[in-house]
């Protein structure tokens, strides 16, 4: 056990609040960026909009509302609109009116690719789309461009723009974690492990960067040097990051294990602040989400349907 101080045991450590939206699993979720929404696609292929304060329903889909069974989800940083993917079919909805803005057909450099990671960006107005055939797709609903680049050896598991859209994060299976220039695919930085990438962050300045793989080696470093900032120092041979999320501006790193631990980190000493559980209704829940609110709290959402606020 990680101990602290006079080598005391970290105490157990309850949520200042709960609420379950939907008593079923989830197989995709996201919180906004404000923490102001969440979204939910339930096993069933029910897919909510929740508002986070009052705990009220703002709008909902059916799996019949939909051409092909749905996976993924994603927010426009300005909550304006939400993606839905298949595993071919994308579609955008306008969340004031909760109408269907678009749909269409994604497909890669192979006809028979399938859509593994999606990202909306903060206007809503650019998509993009990582496939299991290594390629990221990006979409401009304002010009009604669609541009393809073959980055990848494996399925993407994440995709999001940075520095407002000049450039592109991408990871996938091949453990590689890519920095490119969105307008011609030039790879600017490449942050490689061993094992199929996890879990990946950034911190809001864009210049920490957290990598894991699915054994117990992560990466902390300058996104512009690429040198190594801080290491992780825990016991134990194996510890797998799903989710991680930074906060204090960098000096802290939240993470959530893949079953239901969540861990603080402070990152000039590289040691564990404090641990805990989130609240288990099923077996095998664990954290699909995570977000600072503007109380400066972190709020969890869980593959339970369970929003959680902490102190971290």
């Amino acid at each position: 056990m990680t101990s602290v101080g006079c080598n005391k045991p970290i105490t157990k450590q309850e949520s200042d609040s709960i609420h379950r939206y939907v008593a079923d699993n989830l197989i995709d979720a996201e919180l906004s960026k404000d923490a102001k929404l969440a979204v939910t696609l339930s096993r069933t292929r029910e897919l909510s909009v929740w508002n986070n304060a009052s705990k009220s329903l703002l709008h909902q889909w059916q799996v019949e509302d939909f051409d092909e069974p749905t996976y993924l989800v994603s927010l426009s940083g300005n909550n304006k609109y939400l993606a839905v993917t298949g595993k071919h079919q994308v579609s955008i909805f306008d969340l004031k009116s909760g109408r269907l803005e678009v749909s269409w057909l994604a497909q890669g450099f192979d006809s028979s690719a399938s859509i593994s990671s999606l990202y909306l960006s903060q206007s809503g107005r650019r998509i993009l789309l990582g496939m299991n055939e290594g390629s990221v797709i990006t979409v401009d609903l304002e010009s009604n461009q669609l541009s393809m680049f073959q980055l990848h050896d494996g399925p993407v598991s994440h995709v999001e723009f940075l520095s407002y859209g000049e450039r592109i994060l991408s990871s996938a299976y091949d453990g590689h974690a890519l920095i490119w220039a969105s307008s011609n695919g030039q790879v600017i930085k490449d942050f490689s492990l061993a094992q199929r990438i996890t879990s990946i962050s950034f911190d809001e300045a864009e210049r920490r960067i957290f990598i894991a793989d699915v054994l117990d080696k992560h990466i902390i470093a300058d996104s512009h040097s690429g040198e190594s900032i801080s290491q992780l120092s825990f016991l134990g041979r194996y510890r797998y990051f799903r989710q991680a999320l930074f906060a204090d501006r960098g000096k802290t790193l939240i993470t959530a294990s893949s079953k239901q631990k969540i861990m603080s980190w402070d990152l000039n000493t590289g040691k564990e602040k404090k641990h805990w559980n989130i609240t288990v209704f099923t077996a095998g829940t664990t954290v699909l989400d995570m977000t600072i609110n503007s109380s400066g709290q972190l709020m969890t959402l869980s593959s339970d349907g369970a929003l959680e606020i902490w102190d971290y």
